[in-house]
C-alpha cells in the first residue's frame, strides 16, 4: 500500500527547485520569508520520508509481519534526519540485527526507489548508518573485458 498525500506530485529526492525559487514580493516581511522557506524544507522532508518507506517495503530490508488481529505491518529502518546537501544525505536507524552490509547489498534497489543512479552506505555510530544520495554520479557497471 502506497500512501500518497492528494496535491503532492512524487518527485525525486534530489530535487528542490521550489524551496527557493520563489520570487518574493519586496513587502514581505523577511521572517515571513524564512517561514514560508521553513514550511517547504519540512514538506520536502516529509516527501523524501515518504519516499524511503515505500522504497523500504520493496526491498529485504523492512520486517512484514501481521498483527494479533490480522492487520499487516511493516517495520522498516527509520529515518532519523534528511540533510537537503547537496547531496542529500539521510540518517537511518538501522532495525537490530542489520549491519551495514545488507544495505549494501540493497544499495541498487534504494538508488532506484530513491530515484537517483547510486547511493553510498557508510556507518555513523552504533546502529546509525548515511545513506548518501549520489546524483551525478556515474553508475559504474562491470564491463567484461574482451577475450
Amino acid at each position: 500500500m502506497t500512501l500518497i498525500s492528494s496535491g503532492v506530485s512524487k518527485r525525486p529526492a534530489n530535487r528542490r527547485d521550489g524551496l527557493s525559487s520563489h520570487r518574493h514580493s519586496w513587502w514581505t516581511p523577511r521572517w515571513l520569508q524564512r517561514r514560508r522557506e521553513a514550511d517547504e524544507l519540512a514538506r520536502w522532508a516529509s516527501e523524501v520520508m515518504w519516499q524511503w518507506n515505500d522504497t523500504m517495503d520493496n526491498t529485504t530490508l523492512a520486517h512484514h509481519t501481521v498483527t494479533a488481529s490480522r492487520l499487516p505491518i511493516m517495520v522498516a529502518p527509520q529515518l532519523e534526519s534528511v540533510d537537503p546537501g547537496p547531496p542529500v544525505t539521510l540518517l537511518v536507524r538501522m532495525l537490530p540485527g542489520q549491519v551495514i552490509d545488507d544495505f549494501e547489498a540493497e544499495a541498487h534497489r534504494i538508488a532506484a526507489g530513491m530515484d537517483v543512479p547510486a547511493v553510498r552506505v557508510a556507518p555513523c555510530g552504533h546502529g546509525f548508518i548515511e545513506v548518501t544520495l549520489l546524483v551525478n554520479e556515474l553508475v559504474r557497471a562491470a564491463m567484461p573485458v574482451p577475450a
